[in-house]
């Protein structure tokens, strides 16, 4: 498959294109090589990865191993070519392998941690790989309580997303609290851009919570 090729299936979001793939590496490592750049190409190609993976993981369960500790290993501070999306690309394989990512639920929750990576991506992924990351040791839900405190909208934002897709009940008092920020910001959320409010955000996610709304149903 050739670079245009699959700019064309990122662009339409067209993955089931890539069943039809036959040179399956070749194929990720053009993917990859979104992951540097702009920024709707770079959440494509991580979700076009986590839809390989899905395929991979029953017969090469290794080959999507590999690729979890290489975004792991694009984001370590002794690899100077530093990986912007790799957080989402865990992300993505995350929601896809089922059982087969419990080995990385605690390393990838400990992403929160480092001030080096972009922190909403990392919140975006904790996200998409839903309830199973609640396993971690790492108290993942105090943490995202925190975020909804950032002076970042983008963070805070993020955060509300990924705490109504985990279902984090505990951020009702503060999610209430922010049906008065005004604050407007652009997120990716579903395979496309959205802009709105983060009050609008909060009421969103204020709704799944008590039950108004199934998790991640769009309401602005």
């Amino acid at each position: 498959m050739m670079k245009n090729e699959l700019i064309e299936i990122l662009k339409n979001r067209d993955f089931d294109k890539l069943r039809r793939v036959r040179n399956i590496k070749k194929t990720i490592s053009l993917l990859l090589s979104f992951l540097y750049g702009e920024e709707l190409c770079m959440f494509r190609a991580a979700e076009a990865i986590g839809y390989i993976s899905r395929a991979l993981i029953e017969n090469d369960a290794e080959i999507v191993k590999e690729i979890i500790r290489r975004m792991f290993w694009y984001m370590n501070e002794e690899n100077a070519g530093y990986c912007m999306g790799a957080p989402i690309v865990i992300g993505e394989i995350g929601r896809n392998i089922g059982e087969d990512f419990e080995d990385f639920i605690n390393p990838t929750t400990s992403l929160l941690e480092n001030l080096e990576l972009e922190t909403k991506y990392v919140i975006y992924a904790i996200g998409r790989i839903g309830k199973r990351i609640l396993k971690s040791k790492y108290d993942v839900k105090d943490k995202l309580l925190q975020f909804l405190e950032d002076t970042n909208p983008e963070i805070r934002g993020y955060t509300i997303k990924a705490i109504e897709k985990l279902e984090i009940t505990e951020a009702i008092p503060k999610l209430t609290e922010l049906l008065s920020d005004q604050a407007t910001i652009t997120i990716y959320d579903d395979g496309y851009f959205r802009s709105g409010k983060i009050s609008e955000l909060a009421f969103q996610a204020l709704r799944t919570l008590r039950g108004d709304l199934k998790p991640g149903n769009p309401a602005y």
